[in-house]
């Protein structure tokens, strides 16, 4: 525990800087756009476009990311002291998860803050339609849980996709592609095919975990579990294989 918590914290260190610079970017067009709309030069609705340009580049920055805590460990030649050790595969790709996890949550936490900071008024407005703050909280968390797990599969198949490319040495952009784009489809292949063994479980009522019935009534949500349980057993089946490979294979062409 104490080897892994090490290298969590050495990924951590690593992300400070890059998630202090994009915070600070994140803060200063939220600052510029209120004083434009202050000083009447902008339209208010100017703040939802400074609001939603953070919000379209956090998914790319974090698939950036993603290859990047793997990458470093190359650019910074410490990849021959994890095999050395050796540390167990498994121990890098969660570190390295959990970074990606972290930078996540405070960039998004930025993001809220700086919105609650810089355009109350626009928060202020959008309340009046949400049944109460904490029907606003509460689905906030659920969702961003929910987000947390996509973001789990997107870098367990980002991982997947440069170990490989790290194998073969040569075309490694041709074959990261292709792992990315194979690995998916087995997932989703997967998906199908065991959804047969896991019908027999009961759909989660999506309606009343988030209350939808306090927003507008009559609304009926659900969602079947059967086809996404193979998936998730899948995508954990690559997190297995992606650190098996870097543990065992990767050394070849370190």
């Amino acid at each position: 525990m104490k080897r892994f918590l090490r290298l969590w914290q050495k990924d951590l260190q690593a992300s400070l800087l890059p998630m202090g610079f994009l915070s600070g970017i994140i803060l200063i067009l939220f600052a510029i756009t209120r004083w434009r709309i202050e000083a009447g030069a902008w339209p208010m609705e100017a703040s939802f476009a400074a609001i939603s340009i953070p919000l379209i580049f956090l998914p790319l920055w974090l698939l950036w990311q993603s290859f990047q805590v793997l990458r470093s460990e190359w650019r910074e030649d410490t990849v021959y002291t994890i095999l050395v050790l050796p540390v167990p595969g498994w121990s890098v790709m969660v570190a390295k998860l959990l970074t990606i996890w972290v930078e996540y949550t405070a960039l998004l936490a930025v993001i809220i803050g700086g919105t609650l900071v810089f355009f109350t008024p626009i928060v202020r407005e959008g309340m009046q339609f949400l049944p109460s703050m904490s029907w606003a909280v509460r689905n906030g968390i659920l969702l961003y849980l929910g987000t947390l797990a996509i973001l789990a599969s997107v870098v367990i198949f980002v991982q997947l996709a440069f170990v490989v490319s790290k194998m073969v040495g040569k075309l490694q952009g041709l074959v990261a592609l292709w792992t990315l784009v194979l690995s998916g489809w087995i997932v989703e292949r997967l998906g199908g095919l065991l959804e047969p063994l896991f019908r027999w479980l009961p759909s989660i009522p999506l309606h009343r975990l988030f209350r939808l019935e306090e927003l507008e009534r009559g609304v009926v949500a659900e969602w079947n579990l059967a086809p996404d349980v193979g998936r998730w057993l899948g995508v954990l089946g690559i997190l297995v294989l992606t650190s098996y490979l870097f543990e065992h294979y990767v050394e070849v062409n370190g």
